[in-house]
């Protein structure tokens, strides 16, 4: 069984390819789409880390507006 964190990334990287072609996605409505698909385990910190990171290998830009 995968670990929490992978269970992360993989909803964290099909949240990015929805968004695929999107300049720019909100921090704080990806946090609340994130919540919904993965519960609230996880704390914003590092939800917000792991999205930042993942976003930059992508070339999206993030507004932190959270």
């Amino acid at each position: 069984m995968p670990d929490q964190n992978t269970l992360i990334r993989a909803a964290i990287g099909r949240l990015l390819s929805e968004k695929t072609g999107a300049p720019v996605i909100s921090m704080k409505e990806s946090i609340e789409e994130l919540h919904a698909q993965i519960g609230a385990a996880t704390t914003d910190d590092s939800l917000q880390d792991l999205l930042l990171e993942m976003a930059e290998v992508r070339g999206m830009m993030v507004v932190l507006d959270a």
